[in-house]
């Protein structure tokens, strides 16, 4: 077993503002995949930015607004979410989260191919399949 200390970064990227996130070690001999938790603050936000993969955010604990932009600009999706949902923005999706009140979330970003879905209910967007 090992034990270590994450780093802990401020991002200030894309205009973000009150958001402080550990960063997990990454697994190297996978596809790109990242694993973050981000602590924002009530009313830190995750600034307007394109995915470089497909993204996962999964609220943890708070509450928060998520938007979408699709990947040309010419949508304008939002959606409140909670715990126990998660967004799923893929490939070159414009998007933005504001923390509603303080917000914990896992953030997973991957190039690998499709998710797996078992249980999961779509609450918004397309169809699972």
């Amino acid at each position: 077993m090992r034990i270590v200390q994450l780093p802990v970064r401020e991002v200030s990227r894309f205009g973000s503002e009150g958001v402080d996130m550990d960063l997990l070690p990454q697994v190297l001999d996978a596809e790109r995949t990242t694993v973050h938790v981000a602590r924002m603050i009530a009313g830190g936000v995750l600034g307007e930015h394109p995915t470089v993969g497909r993204q996962i955010f999964a609220v943890l604990a708070g509450e928060g607004v998520v938007t979408s932009k699709g990947t040309t600009g010419d949508t304008d999706e939002r959606w409140e979410i909670e715990p126990g949902q998660a967004a799923i923005w893929e490939p070159g999706e414009i998007h933005e989260t504001t923390a509603t009140t303080d917000l914990l979330a896992a953030i997973v970003e991957t190039s690998g191919g499709e998710l797996a879905f078992r249980e999961h209910e779509v609450l918004f967007g397309p169809s699972l399949g």
